[in-house]
């Protein structure tokens, strides 16, 4: 290869790369909408995870999703009213296991301080095999206490605010990737304005 077609050939690969990588970290956009009139799709980063979530101004009002550096994570809004934290990050040891969160959950009253509410392992969608999902389940007593509960009835998460619930979809995620980061993800029951889908850690 002549030296000049060598340096053009350098010189493309090199201001490819960028381009490459960023398009491997952000997913493409959702093509479905909550409104197609009154929704935008926005790529949202912060506390190195990036989303897809819907900034959708309604009859109803603006439901948006902002960064907030106390969590840290992201909470969903209607106008100026807090509705739900959406996705909060947490870290830990790259080396240490997922029950190393639990005593900050439990300090942060999202889980009850109790030894029969536990991480296990759940199938919420196919991710790469570097991606595990997790979430919080009662055991023992407290689980033979829920299945007794009255059917006909809304029964509380017995794991707390952050556990498994037979309403909503909660759950954590750990990536190899990033050892040192677990990621709480609160969809809801009706969905919280984020493509849990494409969530990624960058």
């Amino acid at each position: 290869m002549k030296l000049k077609n060598l340096i053009l050939f350098s010189l493309l690969w090199i201001a490819g790369s960028p381009i490459q990588a960023w398009a491997e970290v952000r997913p493409a956009m959702p093509t479905h909408s909550t409104d197609k009139y009154g929704c935008e799709w926005q790529w949202l980063r912060g506390g190195g995870i990036g989303f897809w979530a819907e900034n959708c101004k309604l009859a109803t009002g603006n439901w948006h999703v902002d960064w907030e550096s106390a969590l840290p994570g992201f909470a969903l809004w209607h106008d100026d009213d807090r509705v739900a934290t959406v996705l909060q990050i947490f870290r830990k040891p790259p080396g240490a296991s997922i029950d190393t969160v639990l005593p900050e959950l439990k300090s942060r009253h999202y889980v009850p301080d109790v030894a029969d509410c536990q991480f296990k392992p759940v199938n919420i969608r196919p991710a790469p095999r570097t991606i595990a999902f997790y979430d919080i389940r009662p055991e023992g007593e407290r689980l033979k206490d829920f299945e007794w509960a009255p059917k006909d009835q809304v029964p509380d998460p017995p794991c707390g605010e952050y556990g498994w619930s037979t309403h909503g979809i909660r759950y954590f995620i750990s990536d190899l990737r990033q050892p040192e980061l677990i990621l709480y993800v609160n969809e809801g029951q009706d969905g919280t304005m984020i493509e849990p889908g494409s969530i990624v850690f960058e």
